[in-house]
């Protein structure tokens, strides 16, 4: 993620003034410990991510896979990191506590997304916000096909024009 967009990124979730956030896909924590610096009022942060030797399924995230996920943001104790050997794959909602804003940022194959978008709709109290990264028209992932489906289903998914980052506002 580029620096604007991280900016972008820390900008949208500080717009529902969240007091829990739940990131997908927290890789070394480098996002995790922008948003609990930047945006105030923060209680809970839970991220999820893979345990090493995870096989993502588009080839392209496989050198992606953390070492040591969330490392940086270890350090904060509002930070509670969730870890298993697939991820938000073997998550459900009970799993998981009630949040105002999720970032989507984990394995962008199909499966993942399409499982990541509807745990976080179960999960993102109305009011709230949900952030998808690598929106975009590569072919590499399968981000921007599957929120394509969603809105043509309804979802009112919208593109942070000048970036990989598109968002739902959860109706309140």
């Amino acid at each position: 993620m580029n620096e604007s967009e991280l900016e972008t990124l820390v900008a949208l979730v500080a717009s529902v003034k969240p007091k829990g956030v739940l990131e997908f896909g927290v890789n070394t924590g480098r996002t995790s410990k922008a948003i609990l610096r930047h945006v105030p009022g923060i209680q809970c942060y839970q991220g999820i991510d893979v345990l090493p030797g995870y096989v993502t399924e588009r080839l392209v995230q496989r050198k992606e896979v953390p070492e040591d996920p969330g490392h940086l943001a270890r350090g904060d104790s509002r930070f509670h990191l969730v870890l298993s050997a697939q991820g938000s794959l073997d998550l459900t909602a009970a799993d998981l506590q009630r949040c105002d804003a999720a970032f989507i940022d984990g394995d962008h194959g199909r499966r993942a997304v399409e499982h990541d978008s509807r745990l976080a709709r179960q999960l993102v109290r109305p009011g709230g916000i949900i952030i998808w990264h690598d929106y975009h028209d590569l072919g590499n992932v399968d981000v921007r096909e599957v929120l394509h489906e969603q809105a043509a289903a309804g979802a009112n998914i919208q593109h942070v024009k000048g970036t990989w980052l598109a968002f739902e506002r959860v109706a309140g």
